[in-house]
């Protein structure tokens, strides 16, 4: 896992890639069915691009630091011992990548290939005696494809990633800045607008509209998941993490700009897939085609990263003796984690049989909020426990950009587990239950 093979350009569309996913699309009507106001949409978008952005510099210089596979493990385990590492780890096998595998696969099958490639492919699927929902058939297919071709090798892989970034992104940046050039003042400007942010959304529906936006931002951390394959880290880690995250909160804000100019917010609310809906409210039937096409891409490059970069948290673990061994077992010929990577495979193809994609939306970015907190807040640690340990990159926004990614992030999962929200609690549970049987199972075999 040392050989390092993945430029800045490629290690940035990683990064760009594994956000730009569905949930830009699915999100913004369940922002907007929490809010009234254009304002407060618009604010919010652009409050978890700047809170992803603070987490993204703040991982910037640990990843350039500890340039290793595993993402947030390696650093955990340095600060806070064995036993919190051991925890967010196996959240994040079991809900973080599996859950976010599932939901993204299952929005792509669910709208941008039936508008795509025809209504066939939301029909019911016959195998021998059991029918199947045809969007769970193409989600479990296209985890399968995106797994095997992460199995033959992270360069294949990179450079794919790096089209299906690129090229979408490009195009869905343009058409967005077009759509608000052109209608925007006509739409955005009328009397919801001019209501500015009255009425206030209650602390709840903050935190309720604040979930989806931090799944559609999640992945600005992917690039630290790969640094022991990324060249020269110290200078292309930081670029890739903080650049693509900038990259991708310019694209999104201007794309809910974008949809603000075709809807308001009460119309939002009930459009299911925006992106699709808009390019056929704008530009007719060839829109929708040009525009789905763009969106299945941006859904195929976010998958590819996040398959990617999750499987390189069970190689970390057993490397520990905190997986099985099997999960660190590279392949003879193309070097990557195959074990690793079909475990997630088969762990995303057992949520895509069990939850819808809200459930699993919301599942895995109450797992993400918990690992992320622990994992900005390890620079804080570190720079404490070593405070001579070179650091290529040292973060200059310290320490509000770790304060203000932990207290947004501890604001909203207070806010949901005070109500009860089962996602948050599963979530907490798994992190408990972990945390608990490292305490009782793991550490005393290794005393």
């Amino acid at each position: 896992m040392e050989v390092r093979h993945l430029g800045r350009w490629a290690a940035q569309a990683l990064v760009a890639g594994s956000m730009l996913g569905i949930g830009i699309f699915i999100a913004p009507p369940v922002v907007a069915s929490h809010v009234t106001s254009p304002l407060w949409f618009l604010l919010l978008w652009l409050a978890g691009g700047l809170a992803a952005l603070c987490g993204a510099l703040c991982v910037a210089e640990l990843g350039a630091m500890m340039p290793r596979a595993g993402g947030e493990y390696p650093y955990l385990r340095a600060a806070y011992g064995p036993g919190i590492a051991f925890a967010t780890g196996w959240l994040q096998l079991l809900a973080t990548f599996p859950g976010s595998l599932a939901a993204m696969a299952v929005g792509t099958a669910t709208f941008q290939l039936p508008a795509l490639l025809g209504p066939g492919f939301a029909a019911p699927v016959e195998l021998g005696p059991v029918t199947l929902a045809g969007p769970t058939v193409w989600a479990i297919v296209i985890v399968a494809l995106l797994t095997a071709l992460n199995h033959v090798g992270i360069v294949v892989s990179g450079r794919v990633q790096l089209v299906l970034t690129t090229v979408p992104l490009a195009t869905l940046l343009l058409v967005s800045l077009f759509v608000v050039g052109d209608v925007g003042t006509v739409s955005v400007s009328g009397e919801s607008l001019r209501l500015g942010l009255s009425p206030a959304p209650s602390a709840r529906d903050l935190a309720q509209a604040y979930l989806p936006i931090y799944f559609a931002y999640s992945g600005w951390n992917a690039a630290i998941y790969i640094g022991g394959e990324i060249a020269d880290p110290g200078t292309n880690l930081p670029r890739a993490v903080v650049g693509g995250t900038l990259t991708v909160l310019v694209l999104y804000v201007v794309l809910c700009a974008g949809f603000l100019a075709v809807f308001d917010v009460g119309a939002l609310a009930g459009v299911g897939e925006v992106g699709t809906a808009a390019a056929g409210a704008l530009f007719g039937q060839a829109g929708v085609v040009v525009v789905t096409l763009m969106i299945l891409l941006a859904m195929l490059g976010s998958l590819n990263g996040s398959i990617m970069t999750g499987s390189r948290i069970a190689y970390a673990m057993a490397e520990q003796g905190h997986c099985p061994p099997a999960a660190g077992r590279l392949h003879v010929r193309f070097g990557t984690p195959v074990v690793a990577l079909w475990l997630q495979a088969g762990l995303a193809t057992l949520l895509i049989f069990t939850r819808g994609f809200e459930q699993l939306m919301e599942y895995a970015s109450a797992a993400m909020l918990i690992s992320g907190s622990l994992a900005v807040a390890t620079i804080a640690v570190l720079r404490r426990k070593q405070p001579a340990m070179p650091r290529p990159y040292r973060l200059g926004f310290y320490p509000w950009a770790p304060v203000i990614y932990v207290g947004s992030s501890l604001f909203v999962l207070v806010s949901l587990a005070s109500a009860g929200d089962v996602s948050v609690l599963l979530a907490a549970g798994w992190f408990a239950l972990a945390l608990g049987f490292h305490a009782l199972v793991v550490a005393p075999r290794l005393r």
